[in-house]
């Protein structure tokens, strides 16, 4: 007489085999990808962090928190400036000299370090240093601005330099637009590249933008649109102040 067949137990081998194969894939489990410090945390609200986020999370996100916070910043905002700038690589290069975590210029990291400072600008946690360091100075540049405007003309002054977002907001006043307002300014951007040197040559005695045509402007816009996805997935995700790591 054949023995009956025990599907709880067929179902049960099934989900451990499963269960492997995808520990397997992804080298983690759903509880290791979502702990901090050791620290599990519960399944219904396990936040939905990618594999990169999380990685560069239990090594450096106490130090990106406490930092962020010492000079006012959101850490979130930060997080996602950081994604962006070098995909959370401490060895990343630009082609133009940018090093690091934050992507600092070296005359840049130079002057900031001095001012506060520093030694090491090559040390990583350093560098997200001086990255907070000069995200927080930019966005005292635009007093003038409100919320998101103001953060994204940081953002945008973090990518292309302050000079270039100053010289767009010089455009959009003259064309009689707000320039705190990033809409504005984003609509300007464009047109500093040489194409509309006649009109320029109405708003600068010189006849062109302060620091010169801006032909790379969609590379500056495609930055910010990038780094305001990053930054709304964390701020719907990381809590801004609990203690998680």
């Amino acid at each position: 007489m054949k023995r009956p067949i025990d599907r709880g137990l067929i179902i049960r081998l099934v989900a451990v085999i499963v269960l492997g194969l995808a520990i397997l894939v992804t080298g983690e489990s759903d509880a290791a990808r979502y702990s901090y410090d050791s620290t599990v945390i519960p399944e219904n609200s396990i936040p939905e962090l990618d594999r990169q986020t999380y990685i560069f999370l239990t090594e450096y996100g106490k130090d990106v928190k406490d930092i962020s916070n010492e000079y006012g910043v959101d850490w979130r905002l930060v997080l996602a400036v950081l994604r962006q700038e070098s995909a959370f690589d401490p060895s990343a290069v630009s082609y133009m000299g940018a090093r690091g975590f934050m992507q600092i210029m070296p005359s840049t990291g130079l002057h900031l370090a001095l001012t506060h400072n520093i030694d090491d600008m090559s040390d990583p946690t350093m560098n997200i240093q001086l990255g907070i360091i000069h995200l927080r100075d930019l966005m005292r540049s635009f007093p003038e601005a409100d919320g998101s405007n103001r953060i994204e003309l940081a953002v945008a002054a973090y990518n292309c330099g302050l000079s270039r977002v100053q010289d767009a907001q010089a455009i959009a006043s003259f064309l009689g637009d707000n320039p705190n307002s990033w809409p504005a300014v984003k609509s300007a951007l464009p047109l500093l590249s040489s194409r509309y040197a006649p009109l320029q040559k109405h708003i600068w005695r010189s006849g062109r933008p302060t620091s010169g045509y801006f032909g790379d402007y969609s590379q500056t816009l495609t930055y910010v649109g990038n780094v305001m996805h990053y930054y709304s997935i964390y701020k719907n995700v990381l809590p801004r102040r609990a203690g998680q790591f």
